[in-house]
């Protein structure tokens, strides 16, 4: 399954965000059994990754926090999105 999705600076160039380019919606379910959950409410997670802290939307945002290895950001992405966008 190819997951399309786009990672580039937030409009505030304080983080990274990754969004999908395709339409699904995220199962927080399944994420927080591959993860470490640091925080959960009903539409997000805050996960704990190699990449540090990550903020997971149910609509398919994602946002890195304190993290500036592009390359890590995209392996965590793909690891994210193939998680919760499996059926």
């Amino acid at each position: 399954m190819t997951i399309k999705f786009s990672l580039a600076k937030c409009k505030t160039k304080a983080t990274f965000s990754a969004k999908l380019l395709q339409k699904g919606k995220l199962n927080l379910n399944k994420i927080k059994s591959e993860f470490e959950i640091v925080m959960e409410t009903p539409i997000l997670l805050v996960i704990k990754t190699k990449t540090g802290e990550v903020v997971v939307h149910s609509h398919g945002e994602l946002l890195f926090k304190n993290c500036e290895d592009y390359e890590l950001m995209e392996k965590t992405t793909e690891k994210i999105y193939f998680v919760g966008l499996s059926e």
